[in-house]
């Protein structure tokens, strides 16, 4: 971190934790109500999915300080990140 870059306030922490209990509540509605609503099981799965991957980015990126870690962690991180990933998409298609 560059002696010129500083951390946000409280207010911008509060809005990270408006925006995650936002998208959890909705995890929790789409998984309540998916027969009110008609949500079949592919979307139902695939929508928690992105909703997870949405907040697991928020909470490394913003909750973690990953922006003020050097170039190379963050590389690391995203690489370890792509190919777990990859991985567990191989798993899913072939059991």
């Amino acid at each position: 971190m560059s002696g010129s870059e500083k951390h946000a306030g409280v207010g911008l922490y509060w809005v990270f934790c408006v925006i995650l209990c936002v998208i959890t509540a909705f995890e929790w509605a789409i998984f309540k109500y998916k027969e009110a609503w008609s949500v079949s099981n592919t979307t139902l799965v695939a929508s928690l999915i992105v909703c997870s991957l949405i907040k697991f980015v928020m909470v490394v990126g913003w909750y973690m300080h990953l922006r003020y870690d050097i170039r190379m962690l963050k590389n690391i991180f995203i690489f370890s990140l792509i190919g777990a990933s990859l991985v567990f998409t191989g798993l899913v298609f072939v059991l």
